[in-house]
């Protein structure tokens, strides 16, 4: 069996955001999000000593939108508070009012 190694290390949170109480992590991704009208709807949920920053949105983004955007969001974050984030966006349940209708259920 032929193994890979990795051509780039996986970037980390610096010791800054390790250092920084979480209240403080919050406040930081909340003031990127405040700075563009782009952005507005999304809160954070959770910041994580790994560099998780898990946010949520009641706007619908249609999917070609919503990737490009959270990358663009993903990118000013790692710009502007550390570059180790990485952005998750809560899962949400199925809002199709037709499948729950129909008693068809899917677990998130």
């Amino acid at each position: 069996m032929e193994t890979f190694d990795a051509l780039y290390d996986t970037i980390v949170p610096s010791g800054v955001w390790l250092d920084m109480p979480e209240a403080v992590r919050r406040t930081s991704v909340s003031d990127v999000l405040d700075t563009d009208e782009i952005f507005a709807g999304f809160e954070c949920l959770d910041v994580f000593d790994n560099g998780h920053v898990v946010l949520r949105t009641e706007r619908i983004i249609p999917a070609n939108v919503r990737g490009l955007l959270l990358l663009d969001l993903e990118a000013r974050l790692k710009s502007e508070v550390d570059v180790g984030i990485t952005v998750w966006l809560e899962p949400v349940g199925d809002k199709s009012k037709l499948r729950q209708l129909r008693g068809v259920e899917i677990k998130s």
